[in-house]
């Protein structure tokens, strides 16, 4: 027959300790509930700049506005043709990141103006850590902003 033992009382620390966990996992879900809808342009424009730095095209391609995917998306056919159909080639590889200095580090992030309500057009300023400024046109399309690169 085993004997059962009573149960020590928690100490006052490790139940402060619980408490602290709980909290700030309470914290934690409120504040990814806070960040409902889309990301505004400055957040999307770090996240571009952070997928190209790495030369991830595969995470830059869906940040890409509806006609530049678009114009990937035919190239990428096109160049499947002329292998004769032996690969399917996908419009992220269509997409070049080059001339990318992986080493540089944002320093900043704005808008060149603020935006107006309802505005589907946005410029957001990067500034690195050596004060070189580059600045990204962003448009407001199916309910979330994509950047606009130049197409040929």
């Amino acid at each position: 027959m085993s004997r059962l033992r009573p149960r020590a009382a928690p100490s006052p620390r490790l139940t402060g300790v619980r408490w602290l966990a709980l909290a700030a996992f309470a914290l934690a879900l409120v504040g990814s509930g806070c960040q409902r809808g889309p990301k505004g342009p400055v957040r999307v424009a770090e996240e571009f700049n952070a997928a190209v730095q790495r030369r991830d095209a595969r995470a830059a391609l869906p940040m890409l506005e509806s006609s530049a995917v678009e114009k990937l998306r035919v190239a990428a056919e096109q160049a499947s043709d002329q292998v004769g159909g032996r690969r399917s080639i996908e419009p992220w590889e269509m997409l070049q990141l080059v001339e990318v200095d992986r080493l540089r580090q944002i320093a900043s992030a704005e808008l060149v103006e603020p935006l107006e309500p309802g505005a589907t057009v946005a410029r957001v300023r990067l500034t690195d850590s050596q004060r070189n400024s580059y600045t990204l046109a962003l448009v407001f399309e199916r309910d979330s902003w994509h950047v606009r690169i130049p197409l040929p």
